[in-house]
């Protein structure tokens, strides 16, 4: 690194250092808080149950450490017996470094050339990621979390084969990226250059062709972590005093191990239905607006969340609705946890029913906004076919935004 760009950033560091210090205290307050009250392992066999993670061997073991200091005991599972531990954290500001793979990496961004971009991290520290393992940036996060949703799918989902910059106003502007420092951005449009300063940008989208693909080599997992970042862990390993995650994108990142707040093991022992479309999908209006079913998303677009916790796999759908799943024998059992999203505010009414070769398995009582997710598993050994149906109960279908979280087949 130059001279120059040392100097910059020990400034940089020192002058911005308090308002790390008094943001970063809240968010690991907040992490160490719900730490403080154990962390929950859902396995797919069996009662969840609260236990710290302890470690994670290169072979995808984890260790559980459960009970008081007196009388502590632990317990090792594959990951993929494992549904999730903890619970992900969002981020509460910006930037927000949105990864080629998906993933969510919070932290100031000091500078950007050609080719990298170099960011400050509370929890990673000084970071250079070229930029095709970076989708783009949210500079703003807005203060509603479904326009927030938006925002970064906005940004990660970009189709358009140039660089855009999104205004805070709600213009774009297209072009190629010239730079970045940390009062400006300069891009080269149609017209010419222009610079741009970043407190009027909302987020800027790296030329989505230039992306490089996650590649998965089996098992894989989200990692959460105490800031709202998410990694997309091809390998992670974890002992008493460090987490080192190994991403789809082939970058390593080292943390505190009790940074780690979350993880959801993928490729194991169930198959989560938002990774395959249904064979059938129908929804009949209460008047004339129609719903399509959503993939780990609520109706509206917005991640899934339910009695204040943030959900990263499940489906939603909305009254009167269902959807029709192929099982060709191959699954012992259908879960999930049932609830109206939290972006309803406490409103909506529906009753989940579900249906394994057309014949009635199960039929909530109505589950109302505000609810506490509700379990539920189904016992679908031998069957082909699986509904899953969302219908009417109070007043019509009024923000009946229902939700499937970690809705899934178990081998």
């Amino acid at each position: 690194m130059a001279n120059g760009m040392i100097e910059v950033l020990f400034l940089y560091r020192q002058t911005r250092r308090f308002a790390w210090a008094v943001l970063g205290a809240a968010v690991l307050f907040s992490a160490a808080a719900a730490r403080a009250e154990g962390p929950w392992v859902v396995p797919v066999d069996g009662n969840p149950f609260q236990g710290a993670l302890v470690s994670v061997d290169s072979l995808w073991n984890l260790t559980f450490r459960m009970g008081e200091k007196t009388k502590e005991t632990t317990k090792k599972m594959p990951a993929a017996d494992v549904v999730r531990w903890g619970k992900p954290v969002e981020p509460e500001r910006g930037p927000v470094l949105v990864t080629a793979d998906g993933g969510l990496l919070v932290a100031d961004v000091l500078s950007a050339g050609k080719e990298s971009l170099m960011a400050d991290s509370l929890v990673w520290g000084t970071l250079k990621m070229p930029f095709d393992s970076l989708a783009g940036v949210v500079f703003q996060l807005p203060g509603d979390r479904q326009q927030r949703d938006r925002l970064v799918d906005r940004v990660a989902l970009a189709s358009a084969p140039t660089d855009r910059v999104l205004l805070a106003n709600g213009d774009e502007l297209a072009g190629t990226l010239d730079g970045i420092d940390q009062r400006s951005l300069r891009l080269t449009t149609e017209v010419g250059p222009v610079e741009i300063e970043l407190d009027r940008v909302a987020a800027v989208v790296f030329n989505p062709a230039l992306r490089r693909k996650p590649s998965f080599k089996g098992l894989y997992a989200w990692a959460g972590f105490a800031d709202g970042s998410l990694l997309a862990a091809d390998r992670i390993e974890v002992d008493e005093k460090k987490a080192t995650v190994t991403t789809a994108l082939g970058q390593t990142r080292k943390t505190a191990t009790e940074d780690l707040v979350f993880l959801q093991p993928l490729e194991g022992r169930v198959v989560y239905l938002s990774d395959r479309p249904p064979a059938d999908y129908r929804h009949v209006p209460y008047l004339s607006l129609r719903w399509p079913l959503k993939a780990n998303r609520n109706v509206t677009g917005g991640r899934l969340r339910g009695d204040g916790r943030l959900y990263l796999k499940g489906l939603g759908m909305h009254t009167a609705a269902r959807a029709t799943y192929p099982l060709d024998k191959k699954y012992k059992r259908f879960d999930a946890a049932l609830a109206i999203d939290d972006s309803t505010a406490g409103r909506g009414s529906v009753r989940f029913r579900v249906f394994v070769d057309g014949r009635e398995k199960f039929t909530s009582d109505t589950i109302r906004g505000g609810q506490t997710p509700v379990p539920m598993s189904v016992d679908v050994a031998g069957a082909k076919r699986l509904d899953l149906i969302v219908d009417f109960a109070d007043r019509a279908d009024e923000m009946d935004h229902a939700n499937w979280f970690d809705a899934r087949l178990v081998r």
